[in-house]
């Protein structure tokens, strides 16, 4: 099987001069792209790092990052992404529990870590835009560097260690092998289509495997063009898609939903008569987003269902052909999916159980965590923990979240991970966090408290999540009660306080 690192230097042989990705207004070619991978690889060596050795990647979305995603790799190393949006309590959990042996980051970042950084002296530490940095060491002067003789990393080693979480709200790493990692982008560029000429604009960060993996590893093997906006803006958006003549993009339901709803009406498809197809996955896609934004545009916008245990998609629509609403589409090729009962049976067509998958873009396992690997794989097949069901025609119908998963503008939010923050508070005695609907982020976090002392000051508990915890995991309500609901084991009843709090929801395709 090939490997997105053969996939790489094949390219820049075939396509040197081909663009490979524009982040801003800054670009490489497949030539470039290759070349500075290496070097950046043979830098991690000379620094005394070795295969196997984890490389945190503390960046927002620039051509560093794509360089030190891959550069990391090449070098036979594990790249382990860290959203720029996390706080330095989440980074240092993040570090501690990879054993990261570098981290790339900018001079910003690494300024708001602080004591994290200095009681680390084995960390390795490497500013991304800064040529002289206050500490560690500088990308561009690894870059210049001379380049070595690199073996092929094996198929079966460990590339990216991306992390997921679930019921415990400590996230667990996953780890992805390059043949899963690249099965899935060749995987992904079939199923989508991508070809060389193509041109693929999104807004995405890419730590998250659907724009670090589908769409980038996508448009690598298919040797088309990757272009981003570091920062969504709908109005640019389109612009952009004008600019470099698109002839796809990717986003959350929210990009859509912004695109639809706050462009100028004048916007018409021939503006861009070069799009030819969109992408959604993160979160339910709405009918009425779907409908509006194919009659403004003229491109259909495939759902797609995914995660990260599987390196990206295991679903998506068909790109030709109707597929029906509210289904995320059909198994990607290579890709067994199942519904069975709680005892692993399957179960008959159009009944609801829990969806299972095997193919080559699953993952070896959750880092140092065996009995959650060994539960999520048992009987060879991949647990998803989320309800589905399948029609007659093998369309795939995603009917509730799993483990009480809020999804807010794409991004996962895990509530046991914000209540291990809020009990912290001395004011709260008991708290559960839980997604309420929105027409435009998908869900929003809420949290209901049970104050320890009357009357309880809301602001400071907001204060003191957002000193704690990335913007989009600060619950957006606070809601003072006297008992939080549970079950007879004790368990959370996060489900009845939902539709306590929820108003009526609209209806939506189901993607994750």
């Amino acid at each position: 099987m090939t490997t997105l690192m053969r996939e790489l230097d094949q390219r820049a042989e075939a396509i040197p001069s081909v663009t490979a990705c524009r982040i801003g207004n800054r670009s490489q070619t497949y030539g470039e792209l290759a070349r500075q991978v290496r070097l950046f690889a043979a830098a991690l060596l000379e620094l005394g790092l070795d295969p196997g050795d984890r490389v945190s990647l503390y960046l927002p979305n620039s051509v560093e990052y794509v360089i030190c995603w891959y550069g990391a790799m090449r070098a036979g190393m594990v790249a382990n992404p860290i959203n720029a949006a996390l706080s330095p309590r989440e980074v240092e959990f993040l570090l501690d529990d990879s054993g990261a042996r570098a981290l790339v980051t900018t001079a910003d970042l690494a300024g708001k870590l602080g004591e994290i950084l200095t009681e680390r002296a084995d960390l390795r530490l490497i500013v991304a835009d800064a040529a002289t940095p206050a500490s560690g060491l500088a990308l561009a002067d690894l870059l210049t560097g001379g380049e070595r003789d690199l073996p092929y990393p094996s198929g079966e080693a460990a590339a990216c260690l991306p992390y997921s979480s679930g019921t415990t709200g400590r996230p667990k790493g996953v780890v992805h092998s390059h043949d899963s990692l690249s099965a899935q982008a060749v995987l992904s560029a079939n199923a989508l289509q991508l070809r060389t000429g193509d041109t693929l604009v999104h807004a995405l960060p890419l730590v998250h495997l659907f724009a670090g993996n589908i769409v980038m590893g996508g448009s690598l093997v298919a040797g088309a063009t990757m272009v981003v906006q570091p920062t969504f803006d709908s109005a640019g958006f389109v612009e952009l898609l004008a600019e470099v003549r698109a002839t796809a993009c990717a986003g959350v339901p929210a990009n859509y939903a912004m695109l639809t709803r706050l462009l100028d009406k004048d916007i018409r498809r021939e503006q861009l008569g070069c799009l030819q197809v969109a992408f959604s996955a993160g979160a339910p896609l709405p009918i009425a987003v779907h409908a509006e934004f194919q009659a403004r545009f003229g491109a259909p916008v495939l759902n797609c269902y995914g995660i990260t245990e599987a390196g990206g998609n295991l679903a998506a629509s068909l790109r030709y052909g109707r597929t029906p609403d509210l289904s995320c589409g059909i198994a990607y090729p290579r890709t067994e999916l199942r519904v069975v009962d709680p005892d692993d049976r399957p179960v008959e067509v159009g009944e609801v159980g829990e969806l299972v998958a095997r193919g080559p873009q699953i993952m070896t396992g959750y880092w140092r965590r065996p009995s959650a690997t060994a539960q999520a794989l048992r009987g060879g097949w991949f647990h998803t923990g989320d309800l589905a069901r399948f029609d007659a025609d093998g369309y795939l119908y995603i009917v509730d979240r799993r483990n009480d998963l809020i999804v807010s503008g794409g991004y996962n939010v895990y509530p046991a991970e914000i209540e291990d923050v809020l009990q912290e508070h001395p004011d709260v005695e008991a708290c559960a966090v839980f997604g309420i609907e929105d027409p435009v982020k998908g869900e929003k976090p809420w949290a209901a408290v049970v104050p320890a002392s009357k009357p309880l000051d809301v602001e400071s508990l907001e204060h003191f999540c957002r000193e704690r915890l990335a913007a989009y995991k600060v619950p957006r309500r606070f809601v003072v009660v006297d008992d939080i609901p549970r079950n007879s084991l004790g368990k959370l009843q996060r489900g009845v306080l939902r539709k306590r709090y929820s108003p009526d929801p609209p209806s939506s395709s189901s993607t994750t």
